[in-house]
């Protein structure tokens, strides 16, 4: 009968697991270090995009404050003379949001003939005539690189269309 002897020396229970828990644990700082970049660009696109998606909707919803206050009086759109707050078109469409409209900006058009009604009555719009306001206001983009890609600021337009009544 032959005898083997073995030179191994009998390991602690679990030294090698320490040992290579201790590898991964840099193994998945490296891989964190390399989808770091990646997840907050989803995560500031994410942010970005609600963030733009609301800016349509209060835009939408001044052009629409305005397009109201311009069916009736389609002639009144800026404060002067017999225009004074809050009785033109303008007023109406950037207090629509309590005020919170800084940076926002109103122009009305005359969708049947396309030229721009500015003023106050200074021009004489008929009824049955198709009335624009269009609300614009810039964006600036918080995501890094793609603000690189797409620009910043972006400029974001809400418009409502009505019919002039009589």
């Amino acid at each position: 009968m032959e005898v083997r002897s073995t030179s191994r020396r009998p390991r602690a229970p679990g030294a090698s697991t320490a040992r290579r828990r201790r590898g991964q644990r840099g193994v998945a700082l490296v891989e964190f270090a390399f989808v770091l970049p990646f997840l907050a660009m989803i995560v500031f696109g994410t942010i970005d995009l609600g963030r733009v998606f609301t800016l349509e909707n209060r835009l939408k919803n001044a052009a629409q404050a305005g397009a109201v206050y311009a069916q009736l009086f389609p002639n009144q759109v800026t404060n002067t003379g017999a225009c004074a707050d809050p009785a033109n078109i303008t007023y109406k469409a950037l207090q629509e949001d309590s005020g919170a409209t800084s940076g926002f900006t109103v122009s009305v058009t005359n969708s049947d003939t396309n030229t721009a009604i500015t003023g106050c009555q200074a021009t004489t719009v008929s009824p049955g005539t198709h009335v624009k306001v269009t609300v614009q206001a810039n964006f600036p983009v918080l995501t890094p690189f793609i603000s690189n890609f797409i620009g910043s600021p972006v400029t974001v337009t809400g418009t409502s269309e009505v019919v002039v009544q009589g």
